[in-house]
């Protein structure tokens, strides 16, 4: 692997920005000439970057010991601060398809973290709820995974946090907006 310069070390040090990704001069290379705003190209270009580095780098910093996936924790996450959820509810909370969610309810059942059961009213609903294992589980895992998210964030200031949280939760409104999903909270 690559070692980093020392300027690029000492930038990141000093926590100043870091230059473009490659992905992103080369996508603005790509679009010249395009009518298109690179600006916002930048930004969402960078939120899924983002997320996809953070996902794996929780999985392998910390859910491998527990042997959970990013969907895994997020479900069991889910559970944890709702209590127990439908199944249709649980997967929108958790991001992911009804399949996918039922893949994952399979081996977490399996492992005993979670248990389904058919809601009594309407019996093609599935409510699903933590197990005590379960519930030791996530309440074991979160202070790691908060420390870790903690240790991510540590260069950027209270201010640059909380605009950042502000901005992002602006960006997941407007796309509930425009995709017309109803807000459950």
């Amino acid at each position: 692997m690559k070692q980093p310069t020392a300027a690029a070390a000492a930038r990141k040090a000093a926590g100043r920005p870091q230059s473009k990704p490659l992905a992103e001069v080369l996508g603005e290379k790509r679009v010249a000439g395009l009518r298109v705003n690179l600006e916002s190209m930048a930004l969402v270009s960078n939120i899924h970057r983002a997320s996809g580095f953070i996902r794996d780098h929780f999985e392998r910093a910390i859910l491998k010991d527990a042997d959970l996936h990013w969907s895994a924790f997020v479900t069991l996450w889910c559970l944890w601060i709702y209590g127990e959820l439908e199944t249709r509810r649980l997967a929108t909370e958790a991001g992911v398809a009804k399949s996918t969610l039922s893949s994952i309810l399979n081996m977490l059942e399996a492992r005993k973290l979670v248990r389904r059961r058919t809601n009594e009213l309407e019996r093609r609903l599935v409510i699903v709820n933590l197990t005590a294992s379960g519930a030791e589980l996530i309440a074991g895992l979160f202070p790691k995974f908060n420390a870790e998210e903690t240790r991510i964030v540590e260069r950027l200031s209270p201010k640059q946090i909380q605009a950042a949280t502000e901005a992002i939760r602006l960006i997941l409104a407007t796309i509930v907006e425009l995709d017309g999903i109803a807000d459950e909270e």
